[in-house]
């Protein structure tokens, strides 16, 4: 590994794999969401190379490889009928080295590495298991209160694959509801609150309001491709 000024505290040798899937199609926001930038920095680049402090493997689940020239990264696609994040999530898995990835997204601006290093510490305590992620509280339609996983900034196993298969081939495409359904573990919104009390990380851009409001000018495609 080489010495790239990584901070010793977060790396985890059972996930040295980011992940970042950025193959949505972006309909509300009336482009692709890999061209948003913010100061004529591509966001998603600016994402590459914060994840490259932390990681030793980058792939990128993408259809669209243009955009990723000169870029240290692995490109794939999704290997199985598309069904949102959880045929990314699969791509990503079917070719990491790693036997976890950290996931985000491409439409996500902010990366924490004190978050991570919270990920890192449960994943260490809760092996084996099928991944970490972070569980908030939120009203239902009843009323009543529940708890949601964040599907993102998350860490997923391997060990995942077959199971994400039969999702996707059985048409059954809720994240959460298979992140519940399997040997996950949670993180205490109190205690991510703590480091992050705005919840801001968890936010991504699917509007041109909300790339307006997060400080994101979209780029038109054809300037990449």
């Amino acid at each position: 590994m080489k010495d790239d000024g990584r901070k010793n505290s977060v790396e985890n040798p059972l996930c040295r794999t980011a992940a970042i899937l950025a193959g949505g199609k972006g309909l509300r926001m009336g482009q692709d969401k890999q061209t948003l930038s913010r100061k004529g920095q591509v966001l998603v680049h600016s994402l590459i190379g914060q994840l490259q402090a932390y990681f030793d493997e980058i792939i990128v689940v993408t259809n669209s490889a243009g955009l990723y020239q000169g870029h240290d990264v692995l490109l794939t696609r999704d290997k199985l009928p598309s069904r949102g994040p959880m045929s990314g999530i699969h791509a990503a898995l079917s070719v990491a080295v790693s036997p976890y990835i950290y996931l985000t997204a491409c439409d996500m601006p902010a990366f924490e590495p004190e978050l991570l290093q919270l990920l890192m510490a449960e994943l260490n305590s809760c092996q084996p298991c099928s991944g970490v992620a972070v569980e908030r509280e939120f009203r239902s339609r009843d009323g009543s209160l529940r708890l949601r996983p964040e599907i993102f900034h998350a860490v997923y196993a391997k060990s995942l694959l077959a199971g994400l298969r039969e999702q996707v081939l059985s048409q059954r495409s809720k994240v959460e509801d298979f992140m519940h359904a399997t040997d996950f573990h949670f993180l205490k919104e109190e205690k991510v609150r703590q480091i992050l009390p705005d919840w801001s990380v968890f936010t991504n851009i699917n509007t041109p309001a909300e790339a307006a409001a997060a400080g994101l000018d979209p780029l038109t495609a054809t300037d990449h491709f």
